[in-house]
């Protein structure tokens, strides 16, 4: 199921076609959520763009690589402290992605 999700995702640009899904958060506040870009960074990806995908939305390639881990039963995975973390640093971002000065502007998609 995720692979034609990804495969529809290749083949038709979220900037071109408004059938994919909207940030609800971004509609109803105007600021930016952690997830805020994802699918545009997803488009990127699929494409090669690696850089592009990163400026799209900085985080998804780290929770990408977290997913891994957590598959490869990553040690360092387990437990509350790597949750909290984790939690803090999305939460971090979400905060540093809506401030409106240099060089935190740079994190908006």
């Amino acid at each position: 199921m995720m692979g034609i999700g990804m495969a529809g995702l290749h083949c038709f640009p979220p900037e071109k076609y408004d059938f994919w899904p909207k940030c609800l958060f971004h509609e109803a506040t105007g600021l930016l959520c952690p997830g805020c870009g994802a699918t545009r960074a997803l488009f990127e990806f699929t494409h090669g763009h690696f850089l592009r995908a990163l400026r799209c939305n900085l985080l998804l390639p780290a929770l990408l690589a977290l997913g891994v881990g957590w598959l490869l039963k990553w040690k360092w995975l387990n437990g509350r402290k790597c949750i909290f973390i984790m939690l803090a640093g999305v939460l971090a971002y979400a905060i540093l992605r809506n401030l409106p000065f240099e060089p935190f502007t740079l994190l908006a998609p």
